[in-house]
């Protein structure tokens, strides 16, 4: 059953799930996705729905936030979005998280996998032990930081990752909004940063950066335990992050922070051109948006 913009009705039946799926923060948001950008939700009356939105900002990339249908209607669902896409001015397609096992499906209808990524948690009694927090460098303080820091983080994150996983104001700047950022500085200079938040009791690690010039002095693991900190003030009762399978680097980090690899790894694939260039030197956290 074919997918098309989503009537009145059908995104009222909508509300409960895509909230529930923290595929939108608040129903307020839902709707006035909706009602400017009608193609963002697509569903038809079996209940299908695809939720679409750009990328980032400077990637003509179209994200499919969320696909739910049928195994069999994937390359059907693919399709429909690539036109999607098209219609738009996209020059290609990037999956939602994809689990590993799934990934041979969503190849059959086209795509090809652009990262694989490694879960890993930190449990409760990791998370609310006693553990000590990592005095940074002399002069060096971390703190949360608000909307009129973005600009400043954003230059970081431009040093330290590729266009693909890169961050745009408009990301950045909804989790600035949420209390979600805080950065390492020193004399006012951005040195690293991390991205965390925290819902119904699990909080997620969204973004661990140290600029390289300021690598290796334990900025990453500072930055790191104060995240956990701060996920315990939001009430955590434990913490998830993801990161590439290659990045031996942050791993090591992770693990030798009490952090454990779940066994659950996902994959982001792509489909069309996704118009890259450069490479970034990572360290750190990777989510999705």
């Amino acid at each position: 059953m074919a997918l098309a913009n989503a009537t009145p009705a059908q995104l009222d039946r909508l509300v409960r799930p895509l909230l529930a799926a923290r595929v939108f923060p608040d129903e307020a948001t839902l709707r006035a996705v909706h009602r400017s950008r009608p193609w963002a939700i697509q569903s038809n009356q079996r209940g299908d729905v695809a939720v679409l939105d750009r990328w980032r900002d400077h990637l003509d990339l179209l994200a499919i936030e969320a696909l739910w249908c049928p195994h069999r209607d994937l390359p059907d669902a693919i399709q429909h979005i690539s036109r999607i896409a098209a219609e738009h001015g996209f020059a290609g397609v990037v999956s939602p998280p994809v689990l590993e096992a799934d990934i041979p499906v969503y190849e059959a209808a086209g795509l090809v996998v652009r990262e694989l990524l490694e879960t890993l948690e930190l449990s409760r009694s990791v998370l609310h032990g006693d553990r000590p927090s990592a005095a940074p460098q002399e002069g060096v303080s971390i703190r949360i930081v608000g909307p009129e820091h973005v600009a400043t983080v954003l230059e970081v994150d431009m040093r330290c990752f590729e266009p693909f996983w890169r961050y745009d104001r408009r990301l950045l700047g909804r989790f600035a909004a949420g209390g979600a950022l805080a950065v390492a500085e020193r004399d006012g200079v951005c040195l690293g940063y991390t991205l965390c938040t925290a819902d119904r009791g699990s909080a997620v690690l969204g973004r661990l950066c140290v600029d390289a010039r300021h690598r290796r002095r334990g900025m990453g693991t500072a930055l790191l335990r104060a995240a956990v900190a701060r996920s315990r003030e939001m009430g955590a009762d434990h913490m998830t992050l993801s990161t590439q399978s290659g990045n031996t680097g942050a791993l090591a980090l992770y693990r030798a922070e009490g952090f454990r690899l779940t066994g659950r790894r996902y994959a982001f694939l792509t489909l069309g051109s996704d118009r890259l260039g450069g490479e970034g030197d990572s360290i750190g956290a990777l989510m999705g948006d």
